[in-house]
């Protein structure tokens, strides 16, 4: 039965793919770097990338010392826009001139090779954009593509490769710099959620994104060719937490997209025709459980940016669907209405945006379940998409966490004062101790006790339990690595392999 509905629900996606051309950026470059050619990527993302050099010279190269470098005995598999690479002795940059100030996407598309003396997979260097330290001392011995969203205010966005060490260099494959839709990273609207509750977050589009995952839920793989921002959309199911809980649902109606709602270039019409809902049938008497997924990400305690998508594509009429959102097992959203929330129009695409930390496994973990609203016809639960990206700080800022910052300035600060106060004691004693000409005594030390932080959550915060009572901790993969560190390299293996192979 399960074979049957993946069939149909692929059957029905591939008569909604098709290459759409309604959005074109105003700021629009794709370069072949150390190519003085032009070639496509792969057969699911045609775009044309367009020759490094030309007999004038280097196009967008501005400053320092670099060769370009041809792979000699490229894979079969290999895209042609990777036979080439520009590589950099020295910190060399490129420019770009920017037509319209505003949200940005910038890919680096590295893939290491061997020749003329160079191996690129013992490259080390960082990447600078803008003064924005994206990857610092970077290496890869595999096909990686990094992913950025930042925001541009100048006449021109500069990104710098600067080697590590005399002996280092770095390299690039490919780069694409274009601009995005005004709507697709708002000011206003954020959710920041924690232990302290739920806090509005502002100025959202200073930060500088680095995309770490991208979820089709409930759906299939998603390639450029169908994404009128050319990204690729991997499905949820290696995530999900306890497979049981979960059902897929799916739609062969075209999405109602409302002005104020998302639009095609926040996710394409998939996205939001494809959901993962409750599984009552395992428990139809007492449903009310969550589907929950774990994301890795890697450090903990990294903030994050996590838009979630939504699309009631299950519920016969409106006012029929309402569910809790729980980011970490902290409540994001309670009795979360999609009806009142889309203008009172089913199956209208809309997205939430949540910030929040990485726990201490470096998991973002995604929740859905049932509200207390409404009778046992009520009882439901979807979600229809994610998004996760990492947050860099913008030049200027302090890195790590507000209350983490605080911390330390208070702790410094206390710190200061006990050790002045010793000393003046000290001071003091040795004073009257020469005026009485007493004899040295034993003198009680007095412990300075640091401030101590609950790390505690508070019993409101915790989401109800899974099905499942069992907490996900990493395990071994035989190789020494963990159990997340495999899946998270599984999953980066997914967003590059963008031809759908």
């Amino acid at each position: 039965m399960e074979t049957k509905t993946i069939l149909l629900l692929s059957l029905t996606l591939l008569s909604h793919v098709s290459l759409s051309t309604s959005f074109t950026p105003t700021d629009n470059y794709l370069v072949n770097c150390g190519s003085n050619a032009t070639t496509s990527f792969t057969p699911t993302d045609t775009r044309i990338f367009g020759a490094e050099s030309t007999s004038q010279g280097l196009i967008f190269l501005s400053k320092g010392k670099s060769i370009s470098l041809k792979n000699q005995n490229p894979s079969p598999d290999s895209p042609t826009l990777y036979n080439t690479a520009r590589v950099f002795t020295t910190a060399s940059s490129y420019k770009f001139s920017i037509k319209r100030n505003g949200t940005h996407l910038v890919r680096l598309h590295f893939s290491p090779f061997k020749v003329q003396g160079f191996d690129l997979s013992t490259a080390k260097f960082s990447v600078l954009v803008n003064g924005n330290l994206l990857l610092s001392d970077f290496s890869t011995k595999v096909v990686v593509l990094k992913e950025y969203v930042i925001r541009v205010d100048d006449s021109a966005l500069e990104i710098l490769f600067r080697p590590v060490g005399e002996s280092s260099f770095g390299y690039v494959n490919a780069i694409e710099v274009f601009s995005a839709p005004e709507d697709f990273i708002l000011d206003e609207g954020a959710k920041l959620v924690g232990a302290n509750g739920i806090e509005v977050f502002k100025n959202l589009s200073s930060h500088v994104f680095e995309t770490i995952h991208r979820i089709n839920v409930g759906g299939s793989k998603l390639v450029p060719f169908n994404d009128t921002m050319w990204r690729t959309w991997i499905p949820d199911e290696d995530f999900l937490v306890f497979k049981s809980a979960a059902k897929r649902a799916f739609t062969t109606r075209v999405p109602n997209y409302q002005s104020g709602g998302a639009s095609k270039e926040i996710a394409p019409e998939n996205v939001y025709m494809t959901a993962q809902q409750l599984n009552k049938d395992i428990n139809p008497i007492q449903p009310r459980f969550n589907i929950t997924w774990n994301f890795p990400v890697g450090s903990g305690g990294v903030r994050h940016l996590v838009r979630l998508h939504f699309c009631d594509i299950v519920s016969p009429s409106l006012n029929m669907l309402y569910f809790n959102v729980y980011l970490n097992e902290y409540s994001a959203d309670s009795d979360f209405d999609l009806s009142s929330l889309t203008f009172h129009v089913l199956s209208s695409p809309m997205y939430v945006d949540y910030i929040v930390d990485s726990n201490d496994l470096g998991v973002v973990r995604v929740s859905v379940g049932p509200s207390a609203i409404g009778g046992p016809l009520k009882i439901n639960a979807i979600l229809n998409g994610v998004e996760i990206m990492k947050m860099i700080n913008p030049p200027g800022s302090r890195s790590g966490s507000k209350n983490r910052t605080v911390w330390i300035v208070v702790g410094s600060s206390i710190g200061g004062f006990a050790v002045l106060c010793l000393i003046i004691f000290v001071a003091a004693i040795s004073c009257k101790c020469k005026k009485k000409k007493l004899k040295p005594g034993r003198v009680e030390n007095e412990a300075w006790t640091p401030l101590r932080v609950n790390g505690e959550l508070p019993a409101h915060a915790i989401a109800p339990q899974d099905l499942s009572d069992n907490t996900e901790t990493e395990t071994d993969g035989g190789d020494g690595s963990s159990s997340s560190e495999i899946r998270n390299s599984q999953v980066f293996s997914q967003l590059m392999n963008n031809d759908g192979r």
